[in-house]
């Protein structure tokens, strides 16, 4: 396998068909043919590495609130989410890929900014753990970019993405720093100015884009790839 990202990846899996980043998300994208998905790394607060999107159980727990990293792994185990499913463990999440032979850009979503050097790491153990330590299968990002710096340090052979949103600031200067292989920007930020700077020297991967006509538009200007909420019928759309 050669690196190459697709032009849609499966964002939290596949998030508008089956509850986000949990098992049965990941499990329906890559059974119907998306073999990259993006999923999100936190850390309990018993230093688990768990798939969740948010820094607090609020708006996704049915049984609990408050903050994730306030949980240890066995008392998330007992929590049930909106929709159906669970938290898994990043390790649960990397037996589905293997089980399709997929890829993944794992996001480090650290609960605080001081904990991305730590989100990392954690992240970095568990993949070398499941065996998937392949610069070919697995791509990091992260909107916080100390964790970035610290992935260069401790796992320079994998490509690095930064995470880009109104409130992150200028990118430029983090990109040179952790060698950046994409800026991933949030679509409604981008201008064709933009677009065509960051094409220079990155790939650009969009986030979140749910119209095929946006994208296809996009796609013209030249980006790369998309993250998308229903990535089966994305790829239908583009390759219709």
């Amino acid at each position: 396998m050669s690196f190459q990202l697709p032009l849609v990846l499966g964002h939290r899996g596949a998030r508008a068909v089956r509850t986000e980043n949990t098992i049965e998300a990941f499990d329906y994208a890559c059974q119907n043919g998306i073999l990259w998905v993006e999923g999100d790394i936190v850390l309990t607060k018993d230093g688990e590495a768990v798939v969740f999107h948010d820094d607090t159980l609020d708006r996704m727990a049915e049984n609990a609130t408050g903050r994730i990293d306030g949980y240890t792994l066995a008392e998330l185990e007992t929590v049930t989410l909106k929709g159906g499913g669970k938290i898994p463990t990043f390790a649960a999440v990397l037996d589905v890929l293997k089980k399709y032979d997929a890829c993944m850009n794992v996001e480090i979503k650290p609960s605080s900014p001081e904990l991305g050097p730590a989100t990392a790491e954690k992240a970095w153990d568990v993949v070398r753990a499941a065996g998937l330590d392949d610069p070919d299968r697995i791509y990091f990002s992260s909107f916080t970019w100390n964790s970035l710096d610290r992935l260069k340090e401790i796992a320079p052979e994998m490509r690095r993405g930064v995470l880009v949103e109104e409130e992150s600031g200028d990118w430029r200067a983090a990109a040179e720093r952790v060698d950046a292989y994409s800026i991933n920007y949030d679509q409604d930020l981008l201008t064709p100015e933009l677009i065509k700077e960051i094409r220079a020297r990155y790939r650009l991967m969009i986030w979140t884009v749910n119209d095929p006509a946006r994208a296809k538009a996009f796609r013209e200007q030249g980006a790369d790839s998309f993250f998308c909420d229903d990535p089966v019928a994305m790829t239908k759309a583009l390759n219709g």
